[in-house]
């Protein structure tokens, strides 16, 4: 990674982490760490620790779809699944959440290097 895209890659990954401090800290949640990653199908994660990951590439979505991300992932921080109650906690976060999710399952892998998403 060389020049452009690493600068770039570097103020995406400011973009992130300060998107999900500032969300964290309006809704409650606590988290470990958050990491930015360069993933190839995954657009984030939620570990065990209170870890997050996110591909910087969110970063190329449209604000709302790149925030739904990061709101997912923070919900993940109260139900490690996708049972009822996790897709409860996520609309709290995001009232248009299903948009949000539709329009990733449609667009992603347009953004994406590595073509489809889990």
């Amino acid at each position: 990674m060389f020049g452009k895209e690493q600068e770039l890659r570097a103020n995406y990954s400011i973009l992130i982490k300060e998107t999900v401090s500032k969300i964290a800290d309006i809704h409650g949640y606590k988290f470990n760490r958050v990491f930015i990653k360069n993933q190839k199908t995954r657009l984030g994660s939620c570990s065990s620790n209170k870890n997050l990951n996110f591909n910087w590439q969110i970063c190329k979505f449209p604000r709302g779809v790149m925030e739904y991300i990061i709101k997912h992932e923070l919900a993940h921080l109260v139900h490690q699944n996708h049972k009822k109650e996790f897709w409860i906690e996520v609309e709290k976060l995001d009232s248009l959440y299903k948009d949000h999710h539709k329009w990733i399952k449609l667009n992603a892998h347009k953004y994406l290097k590595f073509g489809k998403i889990k």
